[in-house]
């Protein structure tokens, strides 16, 4: 018959002292905390508001809109701030500030048209949207092409790039316009032979009041470009990776779209 062992003869159990199941609580609660710091989205304590500076015209840009839209590239960097949970504070320019802006370390984001200064100058997160460059003048003047601005004056944005046929063409003269608005006055009063914009602002150049449009020509497309979110150089990896996965999820859902068609 196999002996039994009597309780007395068990070694005691031991029990954690009260000082031990202290530190034992002070450490789990330590390594949670450590773990919920590590899912909470960068606040604006955590890092400054990304300073994001975008082209100070309409659409992109809208001052006193009767729909208190703020513009179309304001809007959806507004979402972009949600979606990857970024703190931004905007301000708008005119174009050829953008690269200034990265140049001189007063901002962090641009919303620009990509570009060989723009691809040197910083890091490109992620296309925005496309668009087309096109070119508009009077019907008298018959330029339908490129080809035909030899020798005429276009009127251009300063720090657009458009194309290598327009850009590095010296024999088609160049103005400088501040914006298509302007551009497509002085069209209508013969100080230019023909405009370049995007298709997007010429639209609305073309709504200004005042303006006989029948005087102009059917717009004719130079290329197909798009409008590029670009960082600082020195801007954080997980920044960017937020930018960037924020961006891929906002061209899934379909939410860009929305935005640009709202804006036509």
């Amino acid at each position: 018959m196999p002996s039994v062992t009597s309780l007395s003869a068990l070694p005691p159990r031991r029990f954690p002292s009260l000082r031990q199941l202290c530190s034992l609580a002070v450490l789990t609660l330590a390594g949670l905390q450590s773990l919920e710091a590590q899912a909470q989205p960068i606040s604006a304590a955590q890092n400054p508001p990304l300073r994001v500076l975008l082209n100070d015209v309409a659409p992109y840009t809208l001052h006193g809109d009767p729909q208190q839209r703020p513009g179309m590239h304001h809007e959806i960097m507004q979402t972009l701030a949600r979606q990857a949970e970024l703190p931004m504070d905007f301000s708008s320019a005119l174009y050829v500030r953008l690269a200034l802006g990265l140049k001189d370390g007063s901002t962090d984001l641009v919303v620009g048209i990509e570009g060989p200064e723009l691809e040197t100058l910083a890091t490109r997160v992620r296309p925005m949207h496309s668009f087309k460059f096109v070119v508009i003048a009077k019907k008298s003047t018959e330029i339908r092409s490129v080809a035909q601005l030899k020798g005429k004056l276009l009127g251009v944005a300063r720090g657009a790039f458009y194309d290598e046929s327009i850009n590095n063409d010296d024999s088609i003269r160049k103005y400088g316009m501040a914006d298509p608005f302007q551009g497509v006055r002085m069209l209508a009063l013969d100080r230019l032979d023909a405009v370049i914009s995007s298709d997007y602002l010429l639209a609305y150049a073309l709504k200004q009041p005042g303006l006989d449009n029948s005087q102009f020509d059917t717009p004719f497309a130079v290329n197909e470009k798009s409008y590029v979110i670009y960082a600082r150089k020195d801007l954080s990896a997980e920044v960017l990776r937020r930018l960037q996965r924020g961006m891929d999820a906002l061209q899934k859902s379909g939410q860009i779209d929305r935005i640009l068609r709202s804006y036509q």
